[in-house]
């Protein structure tokens, strides 16, 4: 159930004092008088209305009483200990019991957004979150502790006005943006330094001193600020020539600002520092003036170790050759200051962007830096956040009889997200990598086809199934490329170790370091039709394409179908030699009911990039089914069997909904994954998106037509 709840238009209606106390929010089974676990959504940040969502176990408990209190005055949001899977589109998270990562995509900062008198965690989303709401935007985590616990409640969005006054909030537009904060009119309060990557300036929004109702400071946009915004590596708000007024470094590009008062800004012409793109501006050696700390060029975008370079002085600023800090091990792929009465140090985000971690500047030896680790942004009430485009596979790891996660991720490390609690209620662990031939596994289009090309991503889709029919799991690796590798399992079914990573090879389709490269050299034409992913007749798989790896043909062997060279969806079937050993064939482009092929016509796809199909009995007539996903659109569709066990043919695609409402929610993914994942034995669909948070679907919603109706009683007190 998802049930939308105006309580101040009840408060209002009962003529009681205050307002909506959130935390208090319970719900009653009225038949059992059991409390019955409840989930908020994000809408209860911003005010009194929003929605309570809940899973019925007995279809016969239909009576509920939803209990609350109200304040004098609005409470922060206390993040909850535990909040049940529903599966209308709510997010996986760990409710491990204790505080799990949490990260920001880009430009994190600790700012005091609540006025509290701690230090937020702020900063810019990438793409979507949970379906419904809007894309991308600058988000705030409130504190909920104190500065030295590090712990952080649910993610809110900041939001603007365009008039003075103005009760029309608006979300944070663009999709690649950046920001920085800071009290620009010298007022006491933090205003933002904004940019999408498409601007051609950096626009400045005030804080109007005024809140929203959830407590949010309101921002109304003002002037802008031309600058170097292209591609948008960094924006830093800072005083950097020490005259007391704040100045821009955008892309590496310094803007004085030349108006003692500070605002307005008056802006100089751009410098260009000659220092890096993504910097930020701390004192390191004591002598007054701003140093600055990047990351090693070659480090790009994954992350690296970091260096400092000193300020020589001068107008503007020099800065003198790079050193590398010694005391950081850890590979940042952001990193920023911090500065204030409370703490000093640097920002830094890591694990490959799953993790933020502020270090504290302790002191100096040898002229260097020395910083120590003082905590990780961390929150009770944490989603999953694995990076980029971590697909998931629903499977049972090691099995003891739970549900465990394995996930891919854009950088190309396969994982796995182990489950300590139950399927009922799971309680997910840290991503860990997972290992080949002894060390972590790695999947790049570089190392593969051995080119050069500017993203050198991975993209896995990984699947654990028993490839080889020795009753062990087998980990298989479909990518970015036009090669689909796996790795044995060599262990046992409790616990799984794989050997060296092999590449499925199909007859008629030879393959070898010298095909893959040129393949390689091949994608590198840009000339050709679908670069960087063209024709290429020297594979049978397509690229970047999840494969429904299952028994297609009901002979107890391993198969899988999959996108062919020709962008048809193919059958590749195992079959043994003479000699006993597995073979695997190209047996034919499977087809519709209708006689049709399928590819992308239809669905109605106009760009054929990234796409997966998945193998599942959803109707349990036990015959397999699709599960196909699109990106672009970002929908998925079911293509029910409606041939035989050992000849598969596919009913038309009927696209899956909640309740009956669309749910694309994801241009890169969504590559869904069919399977039981709430332990009511009915297979559920579990998504993702770019910066992969998981948005989780229950059959039963996927299934009907409408939401259950309901309605209110009156309210009593």
């Amino acid at each position: 159930m998802s049930v939308r709840i105006d309580f101040g238009a009840m408060i209002d209606l009962a003529g009681l004092p205050g307002v909506l106390d959130p935390n208090s929010i319970e719900l009653i089974d009225l038949i059992d008088g059991e409390t019955v676990p409840i989930a908020r959504t994000e809408d209860f940040a911003y005010g009194d209305a929003g929605r309570i969502e809940w899973t019925i176990g007995d279809p016969d408990h239909r009576k509920y009483e939803v209990r609350f209190r109200t304040a004098e005055e609005r409470p922060a949001l206390v993040p909850q200990e535990y909040v049940p899977m529903v599966g209308v589109g709510d997010l996986l998270r760990y409710n491990a019991g204790v505080p799990r990562p949490i990260t920001v995509a880009y430009s994190m900062r600790l700012v005091d957004m609540t006025g509290d008198g701690r230090t937020d965690l702020v900063g810019c989303w990438n793409y979507y979150h949970r379906p419904g709401s809007p894309i991308s935007g600058i988000i705030c985590y409130p504190r909920v502790g104190a500065d030295s616990d590090f712990i952080f409640g649910d993610m809110v969005r900041l939001r603007y006005v365009t008039e003075f006054g103005s009760e029309e909030y608006h979300h944070f537009p663009g999709t690649y943006i950046q920001a920085d904060f800071g009290d620009f009119t010298g007022n006491g309060l933090v205003d933002i330094a904004y940019a999408d990557m498409r601007d051609d300036g950096v626009t400045i929004f005030l804080n109007t001193g005024r809140r929203d109702p959830g407590g949010m400071p309101i921002f109304m946009r003002d002037a802008t600020i031309p600058a170097p915004v292209a591609q948008n590596a960094g924006i830093c708000a800072v005083d950097l020539d020490g005259d007391g007024a704040l100045d821009l470094v955008v892309n590496g590009h310094f803007i004085r600002n030349t108006n003692p008062r500070g605002w307005p800004f008056e802006a100089a012409d751009p410098v260009d520092l000659k220092v890096g793109k993504n910097l930020t501006f701390i004192d390191l050696d004591g002598d007054g003036r701003l140093d600055v700390i990047d990351k090693p060029a070659l480090a790009l975008p994954m992350g690296g170790g970091l260096t400092w370079s000193q300020n020589k002085g001068g107008d503007p600023p020099s800065f003198g050759e790079p050193t590398r800090i010694s005391s950081i091990e850890v590979d940042a792929s952001m990193v920023a200051a911090v500065t204030g009465p409370s703490a000093e140090g640097i920002l830094i985000q890591h694990n490959q962007f799953q993790n933020v971690s502020f270090y504290r500047l302790a002191g100096s030896a040898d002229g260097q830096p020395i910083f120590e680790l003082a905590g990780r942004a961390e929150s009770r009430s944490a989603p999953l956040i694995c990076s980029d485009q971590a697909w998931p596979c629903i499977v049972d790891w090691n099995g003891d009889g739970v549900t465990d996660l394995v996930i891919g991720g854009g950088y190309g490390w396969p994982r796995m997200v182990a489950n300590s609690g139950s399927d009922e209620r799971p309680a997910w662990g840290e991503s860990r990598l997972i290992q080949a031939d002894g060390k972590p596994i790695r999947i790049r289009r570089d190392e593969i086809l051995q080119s050069r090309h500017w993203h050198n991503m991975g993209y896995p889709y990984p699947v654990l199934v028993d490839w080889d029919g020795d009753g062990l799991k087998d980990l298989m690796l479909p990518n970015e490329t036009n090669r689909i590798l796996w790795c044995r399992n060599v262990g046992t079914q409790r616990e799984p170790v794989f050997g060296p990573l092999q590449y499925l090879e199909a007859d008629g389709y030879p393959d070898s370091p010298e095909t893959r490269a040129a393949t390689g050299r091949l994608a590198e034409n840009d000339d050709l039709l679908n670069s960087p992913y063209p024709r290429d007749n020297a594979s049978p798989f397509a690229w970047r394409t999840g494969a429904a790896f299952a028994d297609w043909n009901a002979d107890g062997l391993m198969d899988l179908i999959t996108h062919d060279e020709h962008g048809k969806a193919t059958l590749f079937i195992q079959y043994r030699r003479d000699n006993g050993t597995l073979g695997l064939r190209k047996q034919g482009h499977v087809l519709l009911e209708d006689g049709r092929e399928i590819d992308d016509s239809i669905v109605g796809r106009e760009q054929h990039w990234t796409e997966s199909f998945r193998a599942v009995d959803w109707d349990g007539d036990g015959l397999l089914d699709l599960v196909y996903s699109c990106a672009g659109s970002g929908k998925i569709y079911l293509l029910r069997n409606v041939g035989a066990e050992d000849e598969p043919v596919f009913g038309l695609p009927r696209e899956f909904k909640c309740y009956g409402e669309e749910i694309a929610f994801t241009i890169h993914g969504p590559q869904a994954w069919p399977g039981d994942l709430n332990g009511d034995g009915k297979p559920d669909l579990l998504g993702c998106v770019e910066w992969s948070v998981y948005p989780f679907y229950a059959y039963a919603a996927l299934e009907m037509d409408a939401h259950p109706e309901y309605e209110f009683g009156e309210v009593s007190t």
